[in-house]
């Protein structure tokens, strides 16, 4: 151990200059918001000292150089050596360090390197008569020089433009760079060129103004996100020391759709993504939010997942709630708009809220084969309600159902199932069951008169339908103009998927065959008996307009019921349709 040598990291300033613009910043106009940040605690710092001083931040245009300048706390020669040259240590330091100060992890001022060979910080200390210059390189290095004392306390960073990145510097591209990043700053912006000078920020925005009018935030909201909102309601959170509005969008939304919102942390722009802030359900609004108390990422792009925001989601949660009982009392009329529209998303609000549930559920519409219906409209028409969880499963049921006069709810939206069986535990008076198509089949009447002719054509049409995988059966059914419907369960489709893929040219296809389902589970065709068509083609004698007719048949009940057809099927049909025209079907019909 005596041999043992201590050594220390050493740090390659182009790898952790690419390391900053490829991977940590998803943008170069970050050094914009770095650069006002500075700005900002340094002003936030002099004013806990002074609470009457007024800080300012002048952005001057010189050409290809950009000079960014506040009146705060200022560095002196020591700060400099300390805060500026050591990468990952931040400059916030003391009492506000964590509660007023933007800034944390001590990279941001390296942002600039990604636009500037060089960044030049000239600074006046509040604390110490002595002006100081700092030089920081792309390469590492570093200078440090006494200067004349400045005419004022503060610090201004000059960058030059890198040729790639001056368009970055132009008035226009800075100004909407800092009401990007900075619109909620409270703090005077300067834009300074050829002697003139324009105030463009006042930091106070309408939404973090409590006095600000529904009328204001409405029109303010037009013109963040260029949508007309039907409406608007504050939000707020101890937890994370949350302040913000939501805006009700006027249309449906896609729940996949992204959900573009504008998150500030300490008035400073972090991310428009609202990711573990807020539920999912609440996709039917744009927010724009300000946190003081939740923790951002290394990036300043996103917010970290701790417990404080999961506190703060819980929050936020309520304030939707509470907007929504509110509104039910002093505008119905909008609630009435807001459910119609975004019903979807009340629903899963519903499913996980006991409270929520009882208020709306009479109001929220539901996917019926009796068409779209309000479940308050349901339970009043319809004594016995029967839902089912699966697409499939409805597509199969909805029309046979209709003509049982039985009323059948598309529960295979999300929540919707979730929200159908809590509202059957709060309601025992009603009869909710959840229905299957096999369901259905048993419910159907048996074939009558000729079995022996009804057998033969079972057997002669399984070995048909054999090839698709799928079994024949007649009943007696209504409506009468339907020839045959196809069901099947979620087992019987598994299997049929499998027997399908285990007759490919797939490598795996030999292993499918251990997963193989019993016949019993296959899918079944059955034929109508009232049907006038299924009564004709038990009396075709002839094979090959037997087979045709059968695959017809096969391949309209799959359409009717709304699965997907295969090429294999698709063929099928396509050859029994050509089979009709070289034959002729009438001339082998049977006289009546």
């Amino acid at each position: 151990m005596e041999n043992q040598k201590q050594f220390q990291f050493q740090v390659n300033m182009k790898g952790m200059i690419e390391l900053l613009s490829e991977h940590i910043y998803s943008s170069p106009t970050v050094f914009v918001r770095e650069l006002l940040q500075n700005g900002m605690d340094a002003v936030t710092v002099r004013k806990g000292i002074d609470e009457s001083f007024k800080g300012k931040i002048d952005i001057t245009f010189e050409g290809d150089r950009l000079i960014f300048q506040d009146n705060g706390v200022g560095l002196t020669q020591d700060d400099v050596h300390e805060f500026l040259s050591v990468i990952g240590q931040s400059s916030k330091r003391g009492e506000l360090a964590d509660k007023d100060l933007i800034g944390k992890f001590g990279i941001g001022l390296l942002s600039c390197l990604v636009v500037s060979e060089a960044i030049v910080v000239e600074s006046r200390s509040l604390y110490k008569e002595e002006s100081v210059r700092w030089t920081g390189k792309a390469d590492g290095t570093y200078e440090v020089e006494m200067i004349p004392l400045l005419d004022e306390v503060g610090t201004k960073v000059i960058l030059d433009a890198k040729k790639a990145w001056r368009s970055l510097f132009k008035r226009e591209e800075v100004k909407q760079n800092v009401l990007f990043y900075g619109s909620a700053l409270p703090i005077e912006v300067n834009l300074i060129e050829n002697g003139e000078v324009e105030q463009f920020l006042d930091g106070n925005p309408v939404w973090l103004d409590n006095d600000s009018s529904k009328e204001q935030l409405l029109q303010y909201g037009k013109e963040v996100f260029k949508t007309r909102f039907l409406d608007v309601f504050r939000l707020y959170s101890e937890a994370g020391e949350i302040q913000g509005v939501a805006y009700i969008i006027p249309n449906k939304v896609n729940t996949t759709a992204t959900k573009e919102h504008k998150i500030f942390l300490k008035k400073m722009y972090l991310c428009d993504q609202a990711t573990n802030l807020l539920p999912e359900w609440t996709s039917f609004v744009r927010c724009i939010i300000n946190s003081n108390g939740l923790q951002p990422t290394a990036s300043r792009e996103s917010l970290m997942n701790n417990s404080t925001l999961q506190d703060a989601k819980k929050e936020l949660s309520d304030c939707f709630k509470e907007y929504l009982k509110t509104l039910s009392i002093t505008d119905p009329e909008v609630l009435e708009k807001i459910i119609s529209i975004h019903h979807m998303f009340i629903k899963a609000l519903a499913a996980s809220d006991n409270e929520i549930m009882t208020m709306f559920e009479d109001y929220l519409p539901f996917e019926t084969n009796q068409g779209l219906m309000s479940f308050g409209e349901i339970k009043e028409t319809y004594k016995n309600i029967y839902y089912t969880p699966s697409l499939d499963d409805y597509r199969q049921i909805r029309r046979i159902a209709g003509s049982q006069n039985k009323l059948v709810i598309n529960a295979a939206y999300s929540y919707e199932t979730d929200l159908i069986e809590k509202i059957k535990r709060s309601h025992t008076e009603l009869t909710l069951e959840r229905i299957a198509p096999n369901d259905i089949l048993e419910e159907f009447e048996d074939a009558i008169d000729d079995t022996k002719r009804i057998a033969e054509f079972i057997e002669k049409a399984n070995k048909i339908l054999k090839r698709h995988f799928c079994k024949a059966e007649v009943k007696r059914f209504e409506p009468k103009d339907t020839t045959a419907i196809y069901i099947a369960n979620e087992d019987a489709l598994t299997s049929k998927n499998i027997q399908s893929l285990s007759q490919t040219a797939n490598p795996f296809a030999s292993t499918l065959q251990h997963f193989k389902k019993k016949e019993e589970v296959m899918p079944t065709l059955c034929f109508n008996q009232q049907s006038e068509l299924v009564e004709k083609v038990m009396l075709i004698d002839d094979e090959e307009l037997f087979e045709a007719l059968i695959n017809v048949v096969y391949v309209q009940a799959l359409m009717l019921g709304g699965y997907t057809i295969n090429k294999k099927e698709m063929d099928t049909f396509n050859d029994a349709l050509y089979q009709f025209m070289i034959l002729g079907m009438s001339n082998f019909l049977p006289k009546f």
